[in-house]
């Protein structure tokens, strides 16, 4: 017999479940665990409860109550029959689950569904599961049961949730609960995880990794390291420490290897002497510390990323000044708005004075507030000209990476709290001791305020105060506590660079340049922004249409510049960050050797040198760079450019060049991604779009681009509806399109759903109508290919798209400039096609002359702000794509909602498209049933259907549709061998059988067959297998590069052995659209090889337990199999 609690224990850790199990059974030499709880939850939620019953009472009336005696169960079932609207205290038990459900409510449907009280502000995962356990337990009893399931949150606010989205991931704990017997684990600790925060056996786990001296206790140690140390034969802080350097694990540089090995020395030492001690490791980062100002700032933010409904807040920004004594200024924040505010005085507190006080820093320790004040900045669209002229400048500095930059330091963590012994003896005191506890306190002060009990309210917010006050004036003592470091050490300050008066001006005038040009630009966005923020409401909820418009594209008027900011921060810290860093920056490759060839010097007009560089990395470290990539060269004190020219698993080649006098024969320290690339043109057009709204304000024009912001059905001629979905959708949507009146029609197109086909149909007919059309998508490829199924429909049809440097084999024409397309045009005036990426359309020149109807093509990844973009170009917008396919990327930052993709911003959280914007493919002509439907459920809400003659595609001796190959391995992250061998095992099995589609057979050749790995190193392991065994025309490669492709058999390998191995996240590896990719190649044999650990994960979100419970759905839907 199992509870909903022994269910969220098993959810967030096993071995915790298993303990509990161990400790009720009581069996000998289980630990007791700690029974702590939730204050506020046993003061409270009885309340909550009791008002969420008034009020039920109030509205229905009628509500059966079920007491708590032994007959609760058939006085459940009896108040069930009797169709009771609602029911408080249902009782469950059928011999394996026993629980209690706050209440169920009867719909107009005669359906039930469970309302759960929870007096958190948020959904929890735990609390989530406990709900699906009691409407999994209704369906279960045979009772009419709804589709959803409600949480009745401690802010008023309900949440609400698919049970069927739940059920795969309950029904395999409660499964795992059933088989498993009363033992106690081999080991009685565990490692350390989120879920110690509230575990009452994390005292006991920590006193265990303690007594048996784990590696775990060892500073800055990542659970990669811990593997291959381990591995090795050092699998104790002690044999760490006594190590030597030829004890290194083969897998591990050099470098990660000493600083891990010292760091486990000097705490050896600590444990033996009790003294808290240090050593300076790099002189460098002390002398370049800045001298105290009197305007310096120490700051320190504190934030619930559980607040406003899972969004959260940054709900206090404290600045500690040291000037006369340290003076604490909090800036508070208790809703959006307010978060924003806060956020704005503070930027504004800090600026004024350092430029009262020239010289001076803001100091923080960690990177949490420099990230959240980027972030804050972006979504609020606010001082985000002067958050970025304090990064440029430099006026941010994080002592931790001081710190950790500087000094080695004898304790197991280096959170500040951690160094405070070292220069301030005296504990923390009161309730709030850490950045954990300051958020439970805060949760408290709200739910206290909730409840109008403001006095204890006002009391809980006063200590989360002292406790950010504290961490502000810890921050200041390390900064004075360092300067005592270096000079004890007679370190001398950093001097500035030897500058002429003439250098020192030119630099001076280039600054001032700078800043004035930044401040224009300020005053342009400002001039659009402003207008169409003012007078919208405050909470987004409460948005109509236009509003919502309005502020999307006021976002967007920011959006590329947010979007090239972190490359650009990136592009700026990777000249300057330590090695090691660079070593887990994936964007990077750190090299392990380094063979350059002689320099060759400049001849005729050339008039730089160059050379080749071959360079190995680590094999368990994969690099992103391709061919023809352009990256930078890292050396001591400077940087070059380079190209890619080869690229393998560990190895790169790439071609430097510099000027002849600036030769010389070192070798880079690392290899970095290329100067990012300046949007301009994008964010002119937006800009433009922007000032017709401003000028025509209140009232919004009629423009595709504002329909598709605003979210409307599509504008039609004489204000016709859209026409109805028909079986000949190809025609329809002509239809459609041939009315549109200055709007955007969107269509949604599942794999092999022909949305190709109908692209190129369309644009004929526009074509051959007169009619002026453009395309465009995400790459060049993706424009190219409706080009040709346009040409396809119409091989006349007059179709253009730039070229720098010509095809000669190309089946249009190739203008070489913007002039000559605009020329091109003039002359094919009674209808033509053109195509090119949102860098054309964009374009003044191409926007000067609208086209009649402008097709977006893979609009389900082209960013929202792209669309605006090239709208500007265009008379009507079709949108061609899907959401649920690749996910549009997002590098930066950016208010709600103009971070979607232009389709998804029309989709939203549905899975197909409403039938009033726009039409759904539902019919793919790629996957046999048995694979479509899966994917179906997965992606399309069971919507999309296999066409007939798909069913007739078979393999010889394997049935069509979805199989699972589970394969055991462990602590595997981005690369297994295991799984790489399994899939050259399966292709072997299937290589040669028979192929049949649509009555022509064959032989399963490479080419039939794919496969889609989650990672680059993975990718190269399975090619390099497959090339061995014989089979080298096999498609291996991430998802990404096989969007648009298929075959007859398609191998997914996860790579990973557990979701607590994820290099990524849950988010990456398990991503419902990368998994729709992945799977929705096959026409007839879809195969996901996997650990069978794949699914154990440390889920911290509601998102998560999503993903992982779809994963589990396709894993029980597949039938097992060994093709081995």
């Amino acid at each position: 017999m199992f509870t909903p609690t022994d269910l969220a224990d098993l959810l967030e850790c096993e071995h915790r479940s298993v303990l509990n199990q161990a400790f009720a059974a009581g069996l000998p030499g289980a630990p007791r665990p700690d029974r702590g709880g939730d204050r506020l939850a046993v003061k409270h939620g009885r309340a909550h409860e009791q008002a969420t019953l008034s009020r039920l009472r109030q509205e229905r009336h009628a509500v059966i109550e079920i007491d708590l005696g032994a007959d609760a169960v058939a006085a459940t079932k009896e108040a069930l029959a009797s169709g009771a609207p609602v029911i408080y205290q249902a009782a469950f038990d059928d011999g394996e689950f026993r629980g209690r459900a706050d209440f169920l409510l009867r719909d107009a449907e005669g359906r039930y569904e469970v309302h759960d009280t929870k007096l958190a502000r948020h959904a929890r995962p735990a609390a989530v599961l406990q709900v699906a356990a009691y409407a999994d337990a209704l369906r279960r009893a045979g009772w009419p049961a709804g589709p959803n399931m409600h949480l009745l949150l401690g802010d008023g606010s309900t949440r609400t949730l698919r049970v069927a989205d739940f059920l795969p991931l309950l029904h395999r704990l409660r499964a795992r609960l059933l088989r498993r017997e009363p033992r106690l684990p081999d080991r009685l600790w565990a490692d350390p995880r989120p879920a110690c925060a509230s575990c009452g056996f994390a005292a006991h786990c920590a006193s265990g990794r303690e007594t048996d001296r784990d590696l775990s206790l060892v500073a800055g140690m990542r659970s990669g390291q811990r593997r291959k140390l381990v591995d090795a034969g050092m699998g104790t802080i002690d044999a760490l420490a006594a190590a030597g350097p030829d004890d290194r694990p083969k897998d591990m540089t050099e470098g990660s290897f000493a600083a891990l090995r010292a760091q486990a020395a000097i705490q050896v030492r600590q444990d033996r002497t009790g003294e808290v001690a240090y050593e300076i490791i790099d002189p460098t980062a002390l002398a370049e510390l800045p001298q105290p100002s009197p305007g310096d700032v120490f700051f320190d933010m504190e934030g619930d990323p559980y607040a406003l409904d899972g969004g959260g807040i940054e709900y206090l920004f404290g600045a500690v000044t040291a000037d006369g004594g340290p003076r604490f200024t909090p800036f508070w924040a208790h809703s959006r708005a307010q978060e924003k505010h806060a956020f704005e005085r503070f930027v504004d507190f800090a600026t004024d004075r350092l430029a009262a006080h020239p010289g001076s820093h803001i100091y923080h320790y960690a990177p949490y507030e420099v990230t959240a004040l980027k972030r804050l900045a972006a979504v609020h669209g606010t001082r985000e000209e002067a958050v970025d002229s304090l990064l440029r400048e430099g006026a941010l500095i994080d002592l931790y990476a001081v710190v950790r930059k500087a000094l080695r330091v004898s304790q197991r963590s280096y959170s500040i709290k951690d160094l405070e012994p070292l220069y301030m003896p005296s504990a923390r005191s009161g309730e709030v001791k850490n950045a954990a506890s300051s958020i439970e306190a805060y949760e408290d002060y709200l739910t206290l305020t909730q409840l109008g009990d403001t006095e204890k309210a006002a009391a809980v917010l006063r200590e989360v105060a002292d406790y950010n006050e504290y961490d502000c004036v810890s921050t200041l003592r390390l900064f004075e506590y360092l300067h005592k470091v270096r000079a004890e050490a007679g370190i001398d300050p950093a001097k500035p660079a030897d500058e002429s008066d003439m250098d020192v001006l030119l630099r001076q005038t280039e600054e001032d340049l700078a800043a004035e040009r930044r401040a224009e630009r300020a005053a342009r966005m400002a001039a659009l922004v402003d207008p169409l923020l003012d007078g919208l409401p405050d909470n987004p909820a409460d948005f109509g249409p236009d509003e919502r418009a309005r502020a999307l594209l006021a976002a967007a008027v920011g959006y590329h510049r947010r979007e090239t900011n972190p490359a650009w921060w990136d592009f700026f810290r990777q000249l300057s960050a330590p090695l090691t860093d660079l070593e887990a920056d994936t964007a990077c490759a750190v090299p392990v050797s380094v063979r350059a060839e002689p320099w060759v010097a400049p001849t005729g007009r050339v008039r730089t040198a160059k050379r080749t560089v071959h360079i190995v990395c680590a094999a368990d470290q994969p690099h992103l760079f391709s061919p023809r990539d352009q990256v930078r060269l890292r050396y001591a004190g400077t940087h070059r450019n380079a190209v890619v020219t080869s690229a393998s698993t560990d190895r790169l080649t790439v071609e430097e060049s510099c000027k002849p006098d600036e030769i010389t024969d070192d070798r880079p320290l690392a290899v970095l991604p290329g100067e990012p690339v300046r949007p301009t043109p994008k964010d002119e057009a937006i800009a433009d779009l922007a000032q017709s709204v401003v000028d025509g304000l209140p009232a919004l024009p009629e423009h595709p681009g504002i329909d598709l912001l605003r979210g409307s059905p599509p504008r039609l001629r004489g204000g016709k509806p859209l026409p109805p979905a028909t079986d000949d959708l190809v025609h329809t949507v002509i239809k459609a399109v041939d009315a549109l009146d200055g709007s955007t029609l969107a269509v949604q197109g599942p794999p092999g759903a022909g949305k190709t086909y109908l692209a190129g149909k369309l644009i004929a007919h526009l074509v051959r109508a007169g009619r002026t059309v453009a395309v465009t998508s995400t790459s060049h490829k993706a424009v190219e290919n409706v080009l040709t199924a346009a040409l396809s429909a119409a091989p006349d049809l007059p179709c253009a798209k730039q070229a720098k440097v010509p095809d000669p084999d190309s089946a249009w024409d190739q203008p070489k400039s913007y002039p000559q397309l605009a020329k091109w045009r003039t002359e094919h005036d009674t209808g033509h096609l053109v195509g090119g990426t949102a860098w054309t359309f964009a374009n003044n020149s191409v926007r000067a002359h609208p086209f009649d109807v402008l097709v977006i093509d893979e609009a389900g990844q082209f960013a929202l702000a792209d669309a605006l973009a090239v709208s500007t170009a265009a008379k009507n917008l079709v949108l061609l794509g899907d959401p649920q396919q690749l996910p549009q990327v997002v590098q930066g930052t950016h208010p709600p909602g103009s971070d979607s993709s232009a389709l998804g911003h029309l989709v939203g959280d549905a899975d197909v498209i409403p039938a009033n914007l726009g039409y759904f493919l539902d019919q793919t002509r790629r996957m046999h049933p048995a694979v479509c439907a899966p994917v179906s459920h997965l992606s399309y809400a069971g919507l999309l259907h296999a066409h007939p003659s798909t069913a007739d595609r078979r393999i010889e001796g394997v049935p069509s549709g979805l199989y699972l190959a589970e394969v055991n391995h462990h602590a595997n992250t981005t690369r297994s061998v295991e799984e790489a061998a399994a899939v050259t095992k399966i292709v072997a099995a299937l290589h040669n059988r028979t192929w049949t589609d649509q009555g022509t057979t064959r032989p399963l050749g490479d080419e039939d067959i794919l496969v889609v790995a989650p990672y680059n190193l993975q990718t190269r392991t399975v090619a390099g297998e497959l090339e061995r065994a014989g089979f080298p025309g096999v498609r291996v490669g991430t998802v990404d590069r096989f969007q648009g492709q298929e075959a007859p058999v398609v191998i997914t390998t996860m790579t990973s052995s557990s979701a607590v191995d994820l290099p990524r996240g849950l988010d990456f590896l398990l991503s419902r659209n990368r998994l729709n990719v992945a799977l929705s190649r096959a026409q007839a044999v879809a195969i996901l090889v996997c650990s069978p650990r794949l699914v154990e994960a440390d889920i911290r979100t509601v998102d998560q337990m999503r993903l992982v419970s779809g994963m589990i759905g396709l894993m029980n839907a597949a039938t097992p199999v060994d093709f081995t």
